[in-house]
């Protein structure tokens, strides 16, 4: 099975993910497919830098994500937003599906998390998805904690985030890891 996690900024994915892991699952994470795809001089770097500039670029040519976060999520920026979608989401999808491919051969099943489901395109190679919800208070004490971010960059983030119409499985995470994984080790997986 490839099982989709997704949900808002704070909600548990990578918890959830780390859980399957423990349990034998491969993950696929959509962010880190991304911190690989921005690796200084691919494809992606260079579309990202000609389209943003240099400006977002460390001293040692990675992209600062914080710094490409900001012009990203500013108000009244949206195209930016757009921008940088259609440049890494397609690269993000194809290496989740060459990933899906060569891991079908050594393990069964496979969790793909992604707040962006329907960009990244779960419904083209999930067979299942799991929706984690969380109160955006709790969401947004954990990613403050977790990225330093006010409320109204969190607020910018999440409302990209769309949740899919019909999940396969919801989890409500607004409790500490052991309530979480009690929660998760009820899915019928």
């Amino acid at each position: 099975m490839v099982l989709g996690i997704t949900g808002i900024s704070g909600s548990g994915k990578h918890t959830a993910a780390d859980f399957f892991k423990q349990k034998g699952w491969a993950v696929l994470d959509a962010d880190k497919i991304a911190h690989y795809l921005y690796r200084p001089y691919t494809y992606v770097w260079k579309a990202v830098t000609k389209r943003f500039g240099n400006e977002i670029l460390n001293k040692d040519d990675s992209i600062d994500r914080q710094k490409l976060g900001a012009i990203v999520f500013s108000s009244g920026h949206e195209k930016n937003l757009q921008d940088l979608n259609d440049i890494t989401h397609p690269a993000i999808q194809q290496y989740i599906k060459d990933e899906i491919h060569s891991l079908r051969r050594k393990k069964p099943n496979i969790i793909v998390v992604a707040a962006l489901w329907k960009e990244i395109g779960f419904s083209d190679f999930c067979d299942k998805v799991l929706l984690l919800t969380v109160d955006k208070n709790i969401a947004f004490e954990r990613i403050r904690k977790r990225d330093g971010i006010n409320k109204e960059m969190y607020e910018a983030r999440i409302s990209n985030q769309a949740m899919p119409p019909k999940p396969d499985f919801t989890v409500v995470n607004n409790s500490d890891f052991k309530g979480f994984y009690t929660a998760l080790n009820r899915l019928a997986l």
